[in-house]
């Protein structure tokens, strides 16, 4: 009898790396295997992860090309082009920065169910992540509550999420996963795992991390949120009427019933403050016009700027120059001519929609 040698022509591949590695490609970047590096960047457009023998047995290739993707919302267009996204030697010094990646990788994974399957496994996963509340853009108010660096940084991070060059590829990667989550069979012991470090001979699946996703919210742009639990649309600073029913800046086509539970993005209305916030004084807008009669003009000369018979007050850098206060995350803001200060300013109203995007473009809100 003759023997023949089979040659393969088709590899298995793991579909969920298939998900993420499609997902990176369509937001600009190539996934390659090496051995070299646990996860690296080039600074060029390409993502480097270890390859299987040098990864933890409980990292998947889809988590670690998540992560990266997170570092990249974080740091930005800039953070792009350099080695690492610029974390290089920084690591020690700029915890934020991780934290900031860590704290968008939980509220991404949240959205689908999958925080525990998509934890992390390097050294932050005992230092951070695990100590990450159900709300992970929160911090304590010793360290500075919503103003908190690295939060202020992820949630800029989820707004760059939310845009077209992102959202798309990273709603259907999630959704993907949550798939195929759904499909896996919760198996606990895997037969085929040896020992690992730390000495067990069996480990359980990394599948039996994964949950079931929440609920969507009526609005559709977000889940419910377990964590805000007694809240509801009424009660949070997005929501508005309109031709007498319920609608929210984040859906403002869909009307929405008067017990709408609160969804992921819920703010209190009742807890706007404009001495934490200073947003519409910072970089969110860049001038405010002054007209003729202002008093600003004569009793804060200093403070104006005139230029072809056109006046607005002067800036420090990207803040009003009137603007005092918040060097910290802790320090409260303050208008040096509150009393006089101009129409402009005066009209601006704490909750409304020009407020609440103003404090999207600082962080402060999702």
């Amino acid at each position: 009898m003759t023997e023949f040698l089979r040659c393969p022509t088709h590899r298995y591949d793991d579909p969920l790396a298939l998900v993420w590695i499609a997902c990176a490609e369509r937001v600009g970047f190539r996934i390659e295997r090496t051995p070299h590096a646990y996860a690296s960047t080039d600074g060029r457009g390409t993502i480097f992860i270890g390859t299987d023998d040098i990864l933890d047995p409980d990292d998947s290739l889809a988590q670690m090309i998540l992560h990266e993707l997170c570092h990249a919302l974080v740091e930005g267009e800039a953070g792009e082009r350099q080695v690492d996204w610029g974390l290089v030697g920084s690591g020690g010094r700029n915890p934020w920065r991780e934290h900031a990646c860590l704290r968008l990788q939980a509220y991404l994974a949240d959205s689908v169910g999958l925080r525990d399957f998509f934890a992390p496994t390097t050294d932050f996963r005992v230092s951070f992540w695990e100590s990450l509340p159900a709300d992970p853009f929160t911090a304590s108010p010793k360290e500075g509550g919503r103003r908190e660096r690295s939060c202020v940084a992820a949630r800029l991070a989820a707004w760059r999420a939310s845009q077209h060059r992102w959202a798309p590829h990273l709603d259907e990667a999630l959704a993907a996963s949550a798939a195929i989550a759904a499909l896996v069979p919760r198996v606990k012991h895997n037969a085929n795992a040896g020992p690992d470090a730390c000495g067990e001979s069996a480990m359980p699946s990394l599948w039996t991390k994964a949950a079931e996703p929440p609920a969507r919210h009526p609005a559709g742009h977000a889940p419910i949120a377990a964590y805000h639990s007694g809240r509801g649309c009424t009660g949070c600073a997005w929501a508005f009427i309109e031709r007498r029913g319920l609608r929210c800046r984040h859906a403002p086509g869909v009307r929405l019933p008067s017990d709408a539970p609160a969804c992921s993005r819920f703010e209190p209305a009742d807890e706007l403050d404009c001495l934490t916030c200073g947003a519409c004084c910072r970089e969110a807008y860049d001038s405010v016009e002054i007209s003729k009669r202002e008093p600003v003009i004569k009793r804060h000369p200093t403070l104006v700027i005139i230029h072809d018979a056109r006046s607005k007050l002067r800036r420090h850098g990207s803040r009003c120059a009137a603007l005092s206060g918040g060097g910290t995350s802790t320090e409260s803001y303050a208008c040096v001519i509150y009393d006089d200060r101009p129409r402009t300013c005066r009209d601006f109203t704490r909750g409304s929609g020009n407020c609440l995007d103003a404090r999207r473009r600082v962080g402060l809100s999702l």
